[in-house]
């Protein structure tokens, strides 16, 4: 599959506006439609020096956005959002590297994490082909319930950069 180039930039209120316009996620991924709404992760993680937002362009289509979150002593945490008419196009896995470029090369950072829910193989499956690792796992209340995720990390040398 061909994959059109995805440009990273800083999100603007305007980007993140229509994010929280864009349509539910299909239900087998329903339960990431949280993100995108009033108490989301754009609301969760506003712009700051301890947050840097980022939207993904293809064209003129916002596709998704990133988040490196919680930034303190050289570590942050990641997130990731598609357009949920974007979801399984590769989209993903070229929107985590250049987040991991920016925040590596453009913030300093030495050690980017992130959380995966235990079940989403798929995603699993990209953030292993960038070069994080796996190192554990926990059990979070999520609306409530328990999520069972998986704890990943990568370094600044371990990014396969891929195709």
């Amino acid at each position: 599959m061909t994959v059109l180039p995805v440009t990273l930039r800083h999100l603007t209120s305007e980007d993140a506006a229509a994010a929280r316009l864009w349509p539910p996620y299909p239900s087998t991924f329903a339960v990431f439609d949280f993100a995108l709404r009033k108490g989301g992760w754009l609301d969760q993680f506003p712009e700051s020096r301890r947050n840097h937002r980022y939207a993904a362009w293809q064209g003129d289509i916002l596709v998704g956005f990133s988040i490196l979150a919680d930034i303190a002593d050289g570590d942050a945490e990641f997130y990731l959002a598609l357009h949920p008419v974007h979801v399984g196009q590769g989209l993903g896995e070229l929107i985590t590297r250049q987040t991991l470029l920016a925040g590596f090369e453009h913030l300093g950072l030495s050690r980017i994490h992130l959380k995966v829910r235990d079940w989403h193989e798929t995603a699993i499956s990209v953030y292993t082909r960038v070069g994080f690792t796996q190192q554990g796992t926990c059990v979070l209340p999520i609306q409530g319930q328990p999520v069972h995720f998986i704890i990943m990390e990568i370094f600044p040398d371990a990014i396969h950069m891929g195709g």
